[in-house]
């Protein structure tokens, strides 16, 4: 039988769509770095939701052919659950 503060805690995961940082001098997509370093731009209550804001947003971006520095970001986003530990360490690979 589950325990009924469990159930609540598995329903209430959320999900993160993040971008992944620039590198120091603004040029470059830091898209290797550790999920920690990588900067939330909203936060969704399912993975659903999550995946589509992504799908909408790289859709309005994709007929560029010139991508500025925040369109190549736009584009490497992710979404994870907010409680993914790669969150919040640097020791995870970025896979």
């Amino acid at each position: 039988m589950t325990n009924p503060r469990h159930a609540a805690a598995i329903t209430l995961v959320a999900w993160c769509l993040i971008v992944p940082p620039v590198s120091q001098d603004n040029q470059k997509v830091e898209d290797k770095a550790p999920f920690s370093q990588w900067v939330k731009v909203g936060s969704y209550a399912d993975a659903a939701a999550c995946r589509d804001q992504l799908a909408k947003l790289t859709a309005v971006i994709a007929g560029n052919i010139n991508y500025t520095l925040i369109q190549r970001r736009a584009l490497e986003g992710k979404c994870v659950a907010a409680d993914d530990p790669r969150l919040h360490s640097d020791n995870f690979e970025m896979n």
